[in-house]
């Protein structure tokens, strides 16, 4: 940001005697319109368009839990690297769960080795062996099964949230509350939040939660 301000002010002359003013570039008589605002809003370059935001909003979850993915696709939680970089003090900057490497959304979420171990009881439960990546949304757009038709994967996508938001819970839990860290526990919740939701966000969800514990496939392919 700062090379561009730099750039952006390096071909400027000061003048005396002439006072500072305000121009809006997107518009001829450079005033400013909020109209003009927003379609300078809309004019993007493709490489920055991600199918991953558009797959993450269109996922039949509840609102706080997109929330959530987008801020974990952005990377912006309040994370130890976050909080040290704002300048907040903190006794170290070690991720809670494991005391091994710095906290950091993909830590946190994906390397370390209880949320690996939370991600590998979801292959298990599936009877699937899947390479998982551990940029985030690296991580959502690969999180699919290719037996599954799109309306199937879909709803199956929920996990992938259910199973974000129990991490994120989980941590929380540990730090604050001083819960001992339990990924078979924050698993098992996961399951049940995705089945919750397909029942109320999904109308062709007809199978029972103990159907979608015993076998989520057979549940999904009914879909």
């Amino acid at each position: 940001m700062e090379e561009q301000l730099l750039l952006a002010i390096n071909g400027l002359r000061l003048r005396k005697g002439y006072p500072d003013t305000w121009k809006w570039k997107e518009c001829e008589d450079e005033m400013f319109l909020v109209k003009s605002a927003y379609k300078a809003l809309q004019i993007y370059d493709e490489d920055e368009v991600y199918e991953e935001f558009t797959m993450l909003w269109s996922t039949r979850v509840t609102p706080k839990a997109k929330i959530l993915g987008w801020r974990v696709f952005l990377e912006k939680l309040p994370t130890k690297d976050k909080l040290l970089a704002k300048g907040v003090q903190l006794q170290h900057n070690l991720y809670d769960l494991c005391g091994t490497y710095e906290e950091t959304v993909v830590h946190l979420f994906f390397s370390c080795r209880v949320a690996q171990m939370v991600w590998n009881m979801c292959d298990r439960w599936l009877g699937v062996c899947n390479m998982h990546h551990i940029k985030p949304r690296a991580n959502f757009k690969h999180f699919h099964l290719a037996n599954l038709n799109s309306r199937q994967n879909l709803a199956w996508r929920g996990m992938w949230f259910a199973t974000i938001g129990e991490i994120w819970n989980h941590r929380n839990g540990v730090i604050f509350k001083q819960r001992k860290v339990d990924p078979i526990e924050t698993f098992s919740h996961a399951q049940m939040v995705a089945w919750v939701w397909m029942k109320h966000k999904i109308p062709t969800t007809t199978f029972s939660y103990s159907d979608w514990i015993l076998s989520p496939f057979t549940c999904l392919k009914s879909m």
